[in-house]
């Protein structure tokens, strides 16, 4: 095997073995055997294949899978068989199906041959592809699903990179040497995100390992899939190596960093500009055109109303979701953390009376107390706590009362129960169905949801300046509590509020990171979760607090810069999709009232006549059109105005206004005309 020169007393990481790969050689028959019994024979075939594989073991180890290409790969044939199967069976389902409706039946005059030799071999043809795609398509899914986890984790640890650079300068300012700052880092997952889990590596391949950190860190250069984290570890390693000030180094390094950031969200920036075009084109302009000519098919007598259902109802939804996920997907690495900071025993700067006051024991007792009271005080006034914590629990309230308000529409006779009623009623039934008890879950969501992602936008807004307040006060001498006496009038509203509670609670428990610390819980703001970690790391090493919170003031105006020009460039591509969709409802509108409408009086017209020409307008389903007309307008809102919260806030939720507003256009306009 060809593999570095270690020191037998440093042992060296598994993950860092999986890097290298055994020389590919003949093997004997003894040992293909032995390696089958061990192993099974399709491992046994990627096994002995190993330069094959290099490039999906390296996604594996840059991916953290944690697992060896041969036991990834030969899951990956296990579901392709599976896959297989399944499509075998639908292949055959399907086959069997169109036989019957004589759907191979002209081919056997094309061919010339007999009419079950045709529909045998179309069928089969058919078995095999289904068979074929489904295998084969699941393989190659996740032969390359490991990359595309590499490429998701190297655009998040760009984005990432620069304000893990501030929060190490921070810290590497106050004192703290190299390696404690990295394991501050690595602790900081919940804010760093997959930052953190590179520096973890290398905390892990010190201390669990043995090696000494430029080993580490030339192990993590080597694995990490980000450029530009590479490169930071090389500099950083040359700036250890060499001695010099690693403080002065990073501040360098965050302003360069920075400027990769801000590249990186104008590319992406533009990959959504270019999305938003598509979603137009295939999900406005496509179905248009495929209704309108599906239309002009049933006027020739052709039933063109089952590939309509399957558009309307499968396609157009599934596509959709579909794309909402790609678009969630290639979101997700410039997305924020907003997740609960641990506090731990050190963060509570090691007050030995904290650990008394912790074993006494009555503290049980006060904390399950202080428990039963947190829940009573939800559970008493619930809006507060929707509006600030999480939205998505009015679910638990409106879903109920959406399936009471179907239940009392079907009692009172307003929205038919019986097939044959909701077919001859099909809008009303609709509306009372599905229309009703969409707006009745959507419109509570969507208000408690709007409340605080105004609030933290108004807190994130407000962040930085609130922070230059405290550095300038520091700076002046003026006591940490008192500095936050001061912005606290300065501030207003919730603000306000919270800053005295971090000023009474450092008063009361002479503990500032602790403070700091739950103050960032409390208000879920990940501009304000991310800058409190670092002050209260960075004020645990340093007395000159001014000096950090001057740091971490710049580092949230970057962010705040950088998340407003993402919201000013995307209103465009917003307006694009929301103009997308009056287009499509025009159209729709136009259809119905201009055509749909005179077939049908030309239809009852001609119901008593005959009709020997081409075109027999009684067979056309007008009712039914009107009917599917309606429900695409309704798809089409929901879906496009989820994508444009998707595109503008960078969260599905962010559109449900926009839904509900197109929603309530559609069926405004659909019972007006």
């Amino acid at each position: 095997m060809s593999q570095p020169n270690v020191d037998d007393s440093a042992p060296v990481p598994e993950y860092e073995l999986d890097q290298y790969f055994p020389d590919q050689r003949d093997l004997s028959s003894e040992e293909r055997d032995r390696l089958r019994d061990q192993h099974g024979y399709v491992r046994t075939f990627f096994k002995t294949r190993p330069e094959s594989f290099r490039d999906i073991q390296r996604w594996l180890n840059q991916a953290r899978f944690g697992e060896t290409y041969d036991v990834y790969l030969a899951r990956a044939v296990r579901y392709a068989a599976l896959a297989a199967v399944v499509g075998l069976l639908v292949g055959a389902a399907l086959a069997a199906q169109l036989a019957s409706m004589d759907a191979f039946a002209r081919l056997a005059g094309v061919a010339g041959t007999g009419a079950s030799v045709t529909t045998y071999l179309v069928g089969s043809l058919l078995t095999v592809l289904f068979v074929v795609v489904c295998g084969a398509g699941t393989f190659l899914g996740l032969y390359y699903y490991p990359r595309n986890v590499v490429a998701s984790r190297r655009n998040s640890i760009d984005i990432q990179l620069p304000h893990a650079i501030v929060y190490m300068y921070a810290l590497s300012h106050g004192g703290m040497n190299t390696f404690e700052v990295f394991e501050e880092l690595a602790d900081a997952e919940g804010v760093y995100g997959e930052v953190s889990k590179e520096f973890d590596m290398i905390v892990r391949d010190v201390e669990l390992f043995g090696n000494d950190l430029f080993t580490a860190l030339r192990d993590a250069r080597n694995l990490t899939p980000s450029d530009n984290l590479e490169q930071f570890l090389d500099d950083t390693i040359s700036v250890l190596d060499s001695g010099s000030d690693f403080s002065h180094f990073l501040e360098d390094e965050a302003e360069s960093y920075m400027d990769e950031a801000r590249q990186k969200q104008d590319e992406f920036l533009d990959t959504l500009s270019v999305l938003s075009e598509v979603f137009v084109v295939l999900f406005v302009a496509a179905p248009l055109f495929l209704i309108v000519t599906l239309l002009v098919i049933s006027l020739l007598g052709a039933n063109s109303l089952t590939p309509t259902y399957i558009i309307i109802y499968a396609v157009l939804p599934l596509a959709m979701a579909g794309f909402l996920v790609v678009v969630d997907y290639l979101s997700r690495p410039y997305a924020q953390n907003s997740g609960e900071v641990e506090i731990s025993t050190a963060d509570r700067g090691g007050d030995v009376s904290s650990d008394a006051v912790e074993g006494h024991p009555l503290f049980a007792e006060y904390e399950e107390r202080k428990r039963r009271d947190d829940l009573w005080e939800t559970a008493t006034n619930p809006i507060d706590h929707l509006k600030n914590q999480n939205p998505l629990l009015s679910l638990v309230g409106t879903v109920p009362l959406a399936f009471l308000a179907v239940g009392v529409l079907v009692a009172s006779g307003q929205v038919p129960l019986s097939v044959q009623g909701i077919t001859q009623n099909a809008i009303p039934a609709t509306i009372g169905y599905f229309v009703v008890p969409f707006l009745i879950t959507a419109l509570p969501l969507t208000v408690f949801y709007e409340i605080q992602r105004r609030r933290r936008r108004k807190i994130a807004k407000r962040f930085p300046d609130t922070l230059n307040i405290l550095s300038s006060a520091n700076q002046m001498g003026i006591p940490l509590v008192d500095s936050f006496e001061l912005v606290s009038r300065w501030s207003e509203g919730t603000m306000a509020e919270e800053l005295r509670k971090v000023r009474n609670d450092i008063n009361w428990n002479y503990d500032v990171q602790r403070a700091l610390l739950s103050f960032a819980n409390r208000l879920q703001v990940p501009q304000v979760t991310r800058t409190m970690n670092l002050i209260a790391k960075g004020s645990r090493s340093s007395s000159d607090l001014a000096k950090i919170i001057s740091i971490a003031a710049e580092d949230t105006r970057n962010r705040h810069q950088i998340e407003s020009k993402r919201k000013s460039e995307m209103k465009a591509y917003t307006a694009i999709v929301i103009m997308g969709f009056l287009v499509y409802l025009a159209v729709i509108v136009l259809l119905d009232t201009s055509y749909l409408g005179p077939i049908g009086e030309m239809a009852g017209e001609a119901s008593g006549t005959a009709n020997a020409g081409l075109v027999d307008i009684t067979k056309v389903p007008v009712d039914a059109y009107r009917t599917v007309f309606f429900h695409s307008a309704l798809i089409q809102g929901i879906g496009s105005g989820l994508l444009a919260g998707k595109l503008a806030d960078n969260d599905v939720l962010a559109g449900l206004k926009y839904s509900i507003a197109l929603v309530a256009l559609a069926l405004a306009v659909f019972l007006f005309i």
